[in-house]
């Protein structure tokens, strides 16, 4: 019989380490859980009424603020949640191949299976 905590996420985050172009860093990643990938989402899309329809306005930068800070527990070297927030695009780009990508959620919320963290 399942237990209660088989339907829970899990919260032990796991450790990858990712070569940068400064460097080697390792990053601690947790999984989102079903209402924060909903807000990973909601960061994402936002729409509008313009002329009487409905436009989608696109905003990766919330997706990816959102993810970052709430995905990645801690680094090693230790880089602070707002530091997160000015890393290099060199940098992010290697850290986001971590992270859930946006694909990932969307699937998701299609009633797929979102790809394992590795």
């Amino acid at each position: 019989m399942a237990k209660a905590s088989d339907f829970l996420t899990g919260k032990s985050p796991v450790r990858h380490e990712i070569e940068t172009p400064v460097g080697q860093l390792a990053v601690y990643v947790k999984p989102l859980s079903w209402l924060q990938q909903q807000e990973a989402i909601s960061r994402f899309v936002d729409f509008q009424l313009v002329d009487d329809q409905m436009t989608p306005r696109i905003d990766f930068g919330g997706y990816w603020e959102y993810v970052l800070t709430n995905c990645i527990t801690s680094t090693d070297p230790k880089i602070s949640k707002s530091e997160i927030r000015n890393l290099s695009p060199e940098v992010g780009k290697a850290i986001v191949s971590v992270l859930p990508s946006l694909e990932d959620l969307m699937e998701s919320m299609s009633g797929g299976e979102p790809a394992p963290l590795e």
